[in-house]
């Protein structure tokens, strides 16, 4: 698990900040198409933001602080390499998360009580892994003062259960006010409440080719002048060319 935790620093991590998905869509369109006669949902589609992939990431930390805690009893070298792989993890999803990401919704944190709940399963999983060591050692004091520390562990899961999990899947009723002040919502009735958006909607602009603006076309003096004069020629005569 040593050799593991190292290959997540050493090779994870990097990858993580390469962004192999985005730049292989790059390289693609760099060898085997021309930008400039691609169109701009083709151009969008390859520049899409990215967004964090929360049931990739978390898991994947969670599974490297429940084998820390694990493993730590019986080999405590363990806990330096993990403990190098969280910095490491916080400097680079900093980075990510700042800077690439764009998240597409807000979850209002409701991820976190269950990564709450797994990491204290992890430091339950590591206190019976040491209670069954000290049994291996023939140890008989050892496990009697640590089965205590396992009932108080998994007591404080319910405590925080109770506490902050239950609470947070409710809105606050200064939360309730605040949003209910700043609220939108249109109380008169609308001729298109019931109808389907898209058949309420206006009418559609289309989308240009390039996001650019076209270029104003520069006359030159000379040919302004014979325009002008023609014009004039024109309203002297009567509508007919001299």
């Amino acid at each position: 698990f040593v050799t593991l935790l190292m290959t997540k620093v050493l090779a994870g991590l990097p990858l993580v900040m390469l962004r192999l998905g985005a730049l292989s869509r790059l390289l693609f369109l760099k060898i085997c198409f021309r930008s400039k006669y691609l169109t701009q949902s083709e151009l969008d589609e390859v520049n899409r933001k990215q967004m964090l992939y929360y049931g990739w990431e978390y898991p994947s930390q969670l599974l490297v602080i429940t084998i820390c805690f694990t493993y730590s009893c019986i080999s405590p070298i363990i806990l330096p390499v993990g403990a190098i792989f969280f910095l490491g993890a916080l400097l680079v999803y900093k980075k990510q998360v700042l800077v690439v990401y764009s998240p597409s919704y807000e979850s209002g944190g409701t991820m976190f009580p269950a990564a709450c709940h797994r990491t204290l399963m992890g430091l339950v999983c590591g206190q019976v892994t040491l209670i069954g060591y000290s049994i291996l050692k023939q140890g008989f004091y050892q496990p009697l003062f640590l089965l205590p520390l396992l009932v108080f562990t998994i007591g404080m899961m319910g405590v925080f259960k109770k506490l902050y999990a239950e609470p947070g899947r409710q809105l606050s009723i200064e939360k309730a006010l605040d949003l209910d002040r700043i609220s939108t919502a249109v109380e008169a009735f609308r001729k298109d409440v019931y109808r389907q958006p898209v058949l309420a909607e206006g009418p559609a602009e289309p989308q240009p080719y390039r996001e650019s603006t076209p270029r104003e076309l520069n006359v030159p003096s000379t040919l302004g002048r014979s325009k002008l004069f023609e014009q004039e020629t024109e309203s002297d005569s009567g509508g007919k060319l001299v």
